[in-house]
C-alpha cells in the first residue's frame, strides 16, 4: 500500500474522533437539558435527534435506523474498495471525507437510534435542516467528488 494511502486512512479515525468529540459536547451543553445558543444572526447551536434520513425525511418509519445502518455499511464498504482501487488523490480524499462522515453518523444510530444534529443555518425564520460535522464531511466530500469528475482531462469517473 502506497503512502498517500496510508496518509489517507489515518485521517478517517481522526475525523470520525472530531465529529465524536463534537457531538458529546452538544449533548452535554445544548441536548442535556435542552436549550439553543445563539451564535450570530444566522447560526444557532440546536438540538435535534434526528432520526430518519437526510433533512429528517422519514422519520417517522419505525425501522428506519436499522435500515439506515445496513445502508450505511454497505455504502462505506463500497466505498472502501472504490478508495482503493482509484489512483487519483483527489478522489481518495473525496472518499475518505464521505467514509468518515458516515462513520460519524452510524455511531450516533448504534449508540442513541438518531443522528446528533446541532447547526443550525438561517436566515430570519427560514432554517436549513440542522446538521453536524459528519453531514459537512459527507457534503465536502461530495463536492470534492464532482469537482474532481468534471475536471479531469479523460473524463474518468474514478
Amino acid at each position: 500500500m502506497s503512502n498517500t494511502k496510508k496518509y489517507f486512512l489515518t485521517l478517517i479515525p481522526l475525523l470520525v474522533f472530531f465529529d465524536y468529540l463534537s457531538k458529546n459536547w452538544m449533548i452535554e451543553n445544548i441536548f442535556l437539558p435542552e436549550k439553543i445558543i445563539k451564535i450570530n444572526q444566522f447560526l444557532n447551536l440546536t438540538p435535534v435527534w434526528n432520526k430518519g434520513i437526510s433533512f429528517g425525511m422519514f422519520s417517522s418509519i419505525e425501522d428506519i435506523n436499522l435500515f439506515m445502518i445496513i445502508i450505511t455499511i454497505t455504502i462505506v464498504l463500497f466505498l472502501v474498495l472504490w478508495f482503493f482501487k482509484t489512483n487519483s488523490s483527489f478522489q481518495r480524499l473525496a472518499f475518505i471525507l464521505i467514509i468518515s462522515g458516515a462513520l460519524g453518523n452510524l455511531l450516533d444510530r448504534f449508540k442513541y437510534q438518531a443522528v446528533v444534529d446541532f447547526i443550525d443555518i438561517h436566515v430570519y425564520e427560514i432554517h436549513w435542516p440542522a446538521f453536524n460535522l459528519a453531514d459537512s464531511l459527507i457534503t465536502i466530500g461530495a463536492i470534492i467528488y464532482l469537482i474532481g469528475i468534471f475536471s479531469s482531462e479523460n473524463n474518468k469517473y474514478v
